[in-house]
């Protein structure tokens, strides 16, 4: 005992000593600074010397770091070389990350080589057509104007390259790369005077490219269009003026104007289409049917964090939500002062290809006057959602520490079955707008317009086209009394036994209107298949006066048949090929132009030519017309991760209020409760997911037969990473709802092993179990790219059994 306190005391003596030393060092240092610049000046020595021995100072302390920083990482590639590496590099490409996107240096040195010429091309395409546009755009930027454009001498890279090769049809060639634009460039615009210059662009993003149909010829690929899937993220800096005077308002104005033009340029539905042969028809490339209708509920959110930190608002936050699915962008309403808010809100939108194509949903907290805070955002894929029918699900908010998000979708197709919009009518008894179809109206061309009556002037004419309260502008044709639009609209519609189409034709020199019509969509719900292709006839203009359009009709199912997925492609039907196939557009004769065709019934037209292709000629029809483009699986490198389809019954339980789920033995299979998780990965961010929802029916472990609960979690084989939840005190059905996240490779996760276990709380020498139950969770076979919810039974400590593996398991 004399020797333990002997021990103690010499321990005790030390620590004061190591304690002491610090500060007896660091006064000595202090003073021998003060008595060196006290020498300095005693001794009247210049002050460069100081200035010398400073630089000399500042450069031996950056070698010295330099060169363990140098050390450190050479010690930390010997331990792990690949995590060590990637974790120095920011923005890597996508082939780092997915096996199935290669590299496309040959294509970057190429690229390289004809810059020069592309960004010619690009300043002419800016000057001639997106200054006229952006000007038509925005009332208050109808003087816009480019000043100066130089793109620079970087070009902008490839970071992989996507062939698709399955899924695909054997006439089309379909890429998808992963675009990574960082130039030098810089553009110069006036807007009201202001003179503000863009400079160092950036944007990032996944084009698709496809090469569609395959020919018998040189160049071999009658077409290539390429757009964007998804809004690709845009930044830039300011000069000149705007720069100077920090202008916000300027700089976001901007950076609106540039997004939505490149939207309404080249991100879905809009495409640009190039023609490599002659005799083909862009209808076929530039309008091809949308693969369905989304319906977005935006039910509610909860466990927000608290953005706004007052006493005026109790620390809660102003929320709203932004949708983003392609160029289309909703917002629901703002709901003050509140982590829980219920919008409720409904939105529609178009699906041109829902294969790669996401919904981003982000929760903002609005701040008048300043930028709005981020509370975090979730993506979906459109792929999950179309193949499931239907989710419903509380997710996890990715980018913030906590909250949720309430989230039902619902996948419709489309069909030309007018039973299947009567049957859908009769249930919508509700009072609500939602939409029961989808009118295609493409507006091809006019003819015999009237000139005015001094010289017989040509019209400068346009096209307004209305259906309801959505209305859509032409482009003006100048000087011609046949105008040819060839463009494209699409409008959701309500009750097509009520609606109608109004056309009206206008001249942009005089302002006047050149005729009109208006078409009860009634006559096309009536027609063969619900189209309709012909001449109509214009009132109050000239007595031969007619506009050329095609409307289709295409009611909206969630049930999902061969008849609503079969292509169809919104030509001039003397052009459509007998199989359906776009083969024949390339080799077939070319047909009268649409200003110069008679107005005749449909089954007099001329017979469709007959595939010439060697590829075409050995399918049939019906096999070819089941190969959709629909049916291309594509993952984007960006983002993943949707929720899977689930009973009614089922997605009520996600909420932490329902009850528990109805089972065989509500407490498990093992008499130990059950536990309810949602796991997905995050590919983006390279992490695994779990939010560990609730606890029910776990055993007592005191005398009041109750229990402190808390979830402990691993990811075996690794144990260094773990995480806990908070404990809920006297409860055996404890809540949760907290979200975890493991830093996890993703050619890893697959190997790993969720190891979780429900202690009680207990002190230290408290004789209550301390151990609730187990279980073990295997991600070998999970579908990580859906957010799987799914009850789990505890098991006991010692318990010995194989890890769950799949939801069937539990």
């Amino acid at each position: 005992m004399p020797d333990d306190k002997k021990t103690a005391a010499a321990k005790k003596k030390a620590a004061d000593e190591t304690q002491l030393l610090p500060v007896i060092l660091r006064y000595f240092k202090l003073a021998g600074v003060a008595l060196t610049v006290y020498g300095f000046g005693y001794t009247q020595f210049s002050p460069s010397w100081i200035l010398i021995g400073l630089v000399a100072y500042v450069w031996k302390e950056k070698y010295t770091q330099r060169r363990q920083q140098q050390i450190k990482t050479q010690q930390l590639i010997a331990k792990d070389e690949a995590s060590t590496i990637l974790a120095r590099v920011e923005d890597l490409p996508s082939w780092v990350h997915f096996p199935d996107v290669e590299r496309a240096e040959w294509f970057n040195k190429i690229l390289d080589q004809i810059w020069p010429f592309i960004g010619d091309y690009v300043k002419k395409l800016l000057m001639d057509s997106i200054q006229e546009k952006i000007q038509q755009s925005h009332s208050t930027v109808g003087s816009f104007r480019f000043t100066q454009i130089d793109l620079g001498d970087i070009p902008p890279r490839i970071g992989g390259v996507k062939v698709y090769t399955e899924n695909v049809r054997r006439d089309e060639i379909y890429l998808d790369l992963d675009i990574i634009y960082s130039s030098d460039s810089f553009i110069e615009v006036k807007v009201k005077g202001i003179t503000a210059g863009i400079k160092d662009l950036q944007l990032r993003g996944t084009l698709r490219v496809i090469f569609k149909p395959l020919i018998g010829q040189i160049p071999l690929f009658g077409g290539m269009s390429f757009f964007f899937i998804n809004t690709p993220d845009i930044d830039f800096n300011l000069t000149g003026l705007a720069n100077s005077l920090d202008l916000p308002g300027l700089s976001d104005m901007l950076d609106t104007i540039i997004a939505e033009q490149i939207s309404n340029i080249m991100v879905l539905p809009n495409r640009i289409v190039v023609p490599m042969v002659q005799d083909i028809n862009l209808m076929l490339l530039r309008y091809p049917q949308p693969d369905g209708v989304l319906r977005i509920h935006v039910l509610g959110a909860k466990d927000l964090i608290r953005a706004d930190i007052g006493f005026a608002k109790k620390g809660k936050s102003d929320p709203y939500a932004v949708i983003k699915v392609g160029a289309k962008k909703f917002k629901t309403k703002v709901i003050n002062n509140t982590i829980n808010p219920e919008w409720n809100a409904v939105f529609e939108t178009i699906i041109d290809i829902k294969d790669g194509q996401y919904v981003d949903i982000e929760l903002k907290d609005e701040d008048p006057g300043s930028k709005d805070d981020d509370l975090g955002c979730v993506n979906i894929a459109l792929a999950s959602v179309a193949k499931d029918g239907m989710t419903d699900s509380w997710l996890p908010l990715e980018d913030v520490k906590q909250g949720l998000i309430h989230i039902k979708l619902v996948w419709n197709y489309l069909s030309k079955d007018p039973s299947i919009l009567d049957h859908h009518l009769e249930k919508n008894t509700d009072g609500t707008e939602l939409s029961s179809s989808l009118l295609m109206v493409n507006l091809d061309s006019a003819r015999e317009l009237p000139r005015g009556k001094k010289q017989m002037a040509e019209p400068s004419s346009y096209c307004i086209v209305s259906v309801g309260q959505m209305k859509e502008e032409s482009a003006v044709k100048l000087n011609t009394d046949s105008p040819i639009w060839e463009e494209n609209y699409r409008y959701l519609v309500h009750d097509p036994n009520i609606q109608v189409i109004d056309i009206q034709v206008m001249d942009k020199k005089t302002g006047k209107p050149l005729g009109d019509m208006n078409l009860p969509l009634k006559s096309v719900l009536r027609a063969p298949d619900m189209t309709l292709d012909q001449y109509f006839s214009l009132k109050n203009s000239g007595p031969s006066s007619q506009v050329h359009m095609r409307l289709a009709l295409r009611a909206l199912t969630t049930e999902k048949s061969k008849e609503s997925t079969e292509p169809e492609q919104i030509i001039t039907p003397s052009k459509a090929t007998k199989d359906g196939t776009s083969v024949d557009g390339a080799t077939a004769a070319a047909a009268p132009a649409a200003s110069t065709q008679a107005a005749a019934p449909k089954d007099q037209k001329a017979a469709p030519a007959k595939a010439t292709t060697p590829t075409a000629a050995k399918d049939t029809g019906k096999q070819i017309v089941a190969e959709t483009v629909s049916s291309v699986q594509s993952i984007p490198p960006a983002k993943t991760g949707t929720p899977q389809q689930k009973t009614d019954t089922e997605l009520r339980h996600r909420k932490a209020t329902s009850p528990t789920p109805a089972a065989p033995n509500p407490k498990g299979a093992h008499d130990h409760g059950r536990m309810n998780l949602t796991i997905r990965y995050s590919v983006q961010r390279s992490q695994l997911v779990v939010v560990i929802h609730k606890c029910v029916h776990l055993i007592a472990c005191d005398d009041d037969h109750l229990a402190d609960p808390y979830v402990k979690m691993y990811l075996l084989p690794d144990k260094s990473a773990k995480h806990k939840t908070k404990t809920v005190k006297d409860s055996l059905n404890p809540v949760f709802d907290e979200t975890f996240e493991f830093e996890v490779k993703q050619d890893e996760v697959k190997q790993k092993t969720l190891d979780i276990t429900v202690r009680n709380d207990t002190s230290m020498f408290s004789g209550n179990k301390k151990t609730m139950g187990t279980l073990e969770i295997s991600l070998a076979n999970l579908d990580l790219t859906k957010f799987t919810t799914e009850w789990f039974d505890v098991r006991p400590e010692d318990f010995e059994g194989k890890p769950y593996s799949l939801c069937s398991d539990v």
